[in-house]
């Protein structure tokens, strides 16, 4: 039985050799890879709208002329296409079964509903109460108040959302998005998303703070410092350095981090304190009133942005992650925002 017995906790140990760092980060947590965490789906929340206009270039017909008229695509779904007259479209009560293409710039009615994509060659206004399964805008495109839509819309120009909307799904601008208040949406991606006006973060002056003493159990690990319990960082100090905080972390007014920032409990930044790095929590994240994050803004529960506090920045794109999200007046995203249950505008 020896030999056995030997040769079966060789085989054992020769079977674990490669989760050894996984063990140890589980018994004596270090945590020196979730610094480094980036959101890898940047960019890929236009997929659908993209997919769609190709299908459109292949398959709408070439051939025919400028003019009002319905017609059936290469493929046999039907359409209309729009160039003077929006009246003929939802002729069956206030229901379009069909893909509309609107070739020149029109103000639609409201109180419709879209079943199939709606396709503008030109700037498009949407009346209050649209319903809409998909809209792609060439140029600008401008939701009205309690659109709904239920897969995706995406624009190339600016894309405004009015108020009391809910947007399903994908959202997503290659110029900006602009949203209204009281607006419901999932996944949003735009070079930046800004609830009403566009904010960039405000720096603090670096000279006219004070230097910040770490605690004495203060450990250095890899390349950041890492502190157990609880953590309240002064008003007006700097903090040259990322930081790893197995309990709450608080932010003082005013004050900067020059690195990262991870906190096992709940990250809070105070009104106009700056994380330079990443901001990453596995409770709830909270920015206060000109508080910002220059890169991603990630929670495993809740994320609330205070009036006018910025996630990344005109040349460094980021996102805001979270279970659920919330955006008071002026909050503006340099990059996307994910929400597996919501976000909403306040």
């Amino acid at each position: 039985m020896l030999p056995f017995l030997g040769f079966l906790l060789l085989t054992l140990g020769w079977g674990l050799l490669p989760l050894l760092p996984a063990i140890r980060e589980l018994l004596a947590p270090q945590d020196l890879t979730p610094l480094e965490l980036t959101d890898r789906s940047i960019g890929k929340i236009s997929y659908l709208a993209r997919n769609f206009r190709q299908y459109i270039d292949r398959v709408l017909p070439q051939e025919a002329g400028a003019g009002d008229y319905a017609a059936k695509l290469m493929d046999g779904t039907e359409f209309v296409r729009v160039t003077r007259r929006a009246e003929q479209l939802a002729s069956q009560g206030n229901v379009e079964p069909r893909v509309v293409v609107l070739d020149a710039p029109h103000s639609l009615p409201g109180d419709r509903t879209y079943l199939m994509e709606v396709y503008a060659r030109a700037p498009l206004t949407s009346g209050a109460e649209t319903n809409y399964r998909a809209v792609y805008g060439e140029k600008e495109l401008t939701l009205g108040d309690s659109n709904r839509v239920f897969r995706w819309a995406h624009a190339n120009g600016t894309l405004t959302v009015g108020p009391h909307s809910v947007l399903r799904g994908r959202i997503s601008s290659e110029t900006g998005l602009t949203l209204g208040a009281d607006v419901v949406f999932e996944r949003a991606g735009a070079p930046v998303i800004a609830f009403g006006k566009e904010r960039e973060p405000s720096l603090p002056s670096r000279a006219e703070l004070l230097t910040w003493n770490p605690p004495a159990a203060a450990q250095k690990v890899g390349d950041h410092l890492r502190v157990e319990g609880d953590l309240d960082i002064p008003k007006d100090t700097l903090v040259p350095a990322s930081l790893v905080v197995t309990g709450r972390l608080r932010i003082g007014a005013g004050s900067l981090v020059e690195g990262s920032v991870k906190a096992h409990r709940d990250l809070e930044l105070s009104e106009r304190a700056r994380v330079a790095g990443a901001a990453i929590t596995r409770a709830r994240l909270a920015l206060a009133e000109h508080a910002s994050v220059g890169g991603a803004a990630l929670a495993e529960r809740s994320v609330r942005m205070g009036r006018n506090a910025v996630v990344g920045g005109p040349a460094s794109p980021a996102s805001v992650a979270g279970v659920e999200i919330e955006l008071s007046e002026g909050a503006t995203v340099y990059g996307q925002i994910s929400a597996r249950r919501g976000a909403r505008t306040l």
